[in-house]
């Protein structure tokens, strides 16, 4: 009997999809063999007779799985990896049960909230989304819980010297010092694995990536995320070029990395990031020197501008706040206020010290003096006596 060919499916399990009657028939077994002997004898049960075959069978596992197989030939290894995943660690009481015996999707979505965050849950929703739609099933209507904002944290310009001090020596410098030239992680390991930083020219070639798979193991992909992400980047640092001219480039583990980027921030009493607040604070820095959004998106690869434009709005408020309160500041008080509110505190504190009293004259003499010639220039000698 001629059966479909038996994949062995990321949980370990055999798995057969036939169709009979026009209907999609999975079939899912611990081993081989008895995937094979399963599939067989639906199938004869089905063309005697003694079976017959409803769509209701098929499960929301059964949905990723074939959305998985379908797309694996095409999308990047780590986004299969993303929707293994979610089939592996998501939605879990419903996965393997068929489809259409589950009524409380929303139920469903609220037990998942109770050990996963908001993000979690709407990631998996989407993968979820994603295969209902390509099977041209109808996704059940459910309410998803906001996302609260986060933001990625970076370096601020004044920070950025005392991190490259902190790191050097580090078995991951020049990682950070690509990822501070705008690339990403899969970027980084790309350049490292193809020693792709010309000195001599004075460039970094960024082109294709290395990503994990779903099997947790990094391959190497021809293209990068986005059209955009194909670049010379130029070596900005120079302490990349000097150690680029003298060794060979190691690599690190993802989790490796991002310890030693919290080690370098924290040695540095610096802003706490990550690999990807690096890839940022290239950005933020490109903002704070005048640069367009367009360069720097042309040189961190960017292909939205929207992401690169979320970033700049960002540091620009930031920067529009700090400008906001130097200027209030510029006419809300001078140094002579201050003093003299210091003074009053003083008097207030300690009552009525007559000793305080010619020093209040003489900076009162002074304010209005100041108020009279706003240039500074009198010839007013106002006695201090203390």
């Amino acid at each position: 009997m001629n059966l479909p060919k038996a994949k062995k499916l990321p949980s370990g399990n055999w798995f057969i999809r036939m169709r009979l009657g026009g209907v999609s028939v999975p079939v899912t077994a611990p081993t081989e063999k008895e995937c094979k002997r399963q599939a067989a004898l639906i199938k004869a049960e089905y063309q005697t007779g003694k079976r017959k075959i409803s769509s209701d069978k098929r499960t929301l596992g059964d949905y990723i799985d074939e959305y998985i197989d379908k797309y694996t030939p095409v999308l990047s290894p780590a986004t299969i990896r993303g929707y293994v995943s979610v089939r592996e660690n998501r939605f879990q009481s419903v996965m393997d049960v068929p489809f259409s015996s589950v009524k409380d999707w929303q139920g469903v979505i609220n037990e998942e909230l109770k050990t996963k965050s908001p993000h979690t849950v709407r990631n998996g929703w989407g993968v979820v989304t994603a295969a209902l739609n390509d099977a041209g099933v109808q996704v059940p209507d459910v309410k998803l819980a906001r996302e609260a904002v986060k933001e990625i944290a970076f370096l601020e310009p004044e920070e950025i010297p005392l991190f490259l001090r902190a790191a050097e020596g580090d078995i991951c410098e020049i990682e950070m010092l690509l990822e501070l030239h705008g690339l990403r992680r899969s970027e980084v390991l790309a350049v490292l694995e193809n020693q792709s930083i010309d000195v001599k020219r004075g460039i970094i070639a960024v082109n294709g990536a290395i990503v994990p798979d779903r099997d947790h193991q990094f391959v190497k992909k021809a293209t990068n995320k986005t059209k955009a992400s194909s670049r010379n980047v130029p070596i900005m640092i120079p302490r990349l070029a000097e150690l680029a001219a003298s060794a060979r480039f190691a690599r690190h583990s993802t989790s490796t990395m991002l310890q030693h980027v919290h080690n370098t921030c924290k040695k540095a009493g610096v802003t706490d990031v990550t690999n990807h607040g690096l890839r940022h604070t290239f950005a933020s820095l490109g903002y704070s020197l005048g640069l367009s959004e367009r360069a720097i998106m042309e040189l961190g690869g960017w292909d939205d501008p929207g992401v690169m434009h979320k970033i700049y709005i960002r540091v620009a408020s930031r920067d529009k706040s700090a400008a906001q309160n130097a200027i209030s500041d510029f006419y809300g008080s001078s140094p002579l206020e201050s003093a003299l509110k210091e003074l009053a505190a003083m008097q207030k504190s300690y009552g009525h010290i007559e000793e305080l009293k010619p020093v209040f004259e003489a900076f009162e003499k002074i304010k209005n003096a100041n108020e009279k010639y706003p240039t500074g220039k009198t010839s007013m000698k106002v006695p201090m006596k203390f």
